[in-house]
């Protein structure tokens, strides 16, 4: 399905057409869950957190002023949901969970074999992602998967520049890291 843009349906919003809020939903509800499953690292809670960021995005949809993107907006809104549940639970459990993939374009063509090793791939780079702190995977999945800026990644986790920077850097060492330790693991019970 090929989405307008955002203010369109912001716009149809306000006047009153829950509709257009459905479509809205529709359009950013893989990365909102996404970002919400890098920092709570569970499925049904990070469904739970992307629910009720666009339950309250509905609610304050009227003060957004349209300053900045309103994905920068609304991934604020659920970045602060999931740390809000991350702190009540306290839980740091990791859960190797299948998150939803992002569409790959129509045209692109891969043959078997390449399909088979990009899943592969994406799966070991998950199970790194699940490995790292919530805050830096939450960067790194704003930076990479949901192409935000420096700049908007500042607002959406309150932080400053130099700070996201510092989560970027450590958030690519980490990953590293992790995807040395998973791949060492594999190799070993290979043997």
């Amino acid at each position: 399905m090929r989405f307008q843009e955002d203010h369109h349906y912001i716009e149809k919003t306000l006047q009153g057409n829950i509709n257009a809020y459905g479509q809205l939903i529709q359009k950013h509800e893989k990365y909102a869950y996404t970002l919400a499953m890098r920092i709570l690292k569970n499925r049904e809670d990070a469904e739970e957190a992307a629910q009720d960021a666009f339950i309250k995005a509905y609610h304050s949809l009227k003060t957004f002023e349209g300053k900045s993107k309103f994905t920068t907006w609304l991934y604020k809104i659920v970045y602060n949901e999931a740390v809000g549940r991350l702190r009540k639970t306290k839980t740091y459990t990791i859960q190797l969970e299948e998150v939803e993939d992002i569409p790959v374009n129509s045209n692109d063509y891969l043959d078997g074999l390449s399909s088979m090793q990009l899943e592969e791939r994406k799966k070991i780079i998950q199970r790194g992602l699940d490995l790292m702190k919530p805050a830096e995977s939450a960067a790194l999945t704003l930076f990479y998967l949901d192409e935000q800026s420096i700049k908007e990644i500042e607002v959406i986790m309150g932080l400053t520049s130099s700070h996201v920077k510092i989560l970027l850097h450590r958030g690519r060492k980490s990953l590293l890291d992790s995807l040395q330790k998973i791949t060492k693991s594999e190799l070993i019970h290979l043997l």
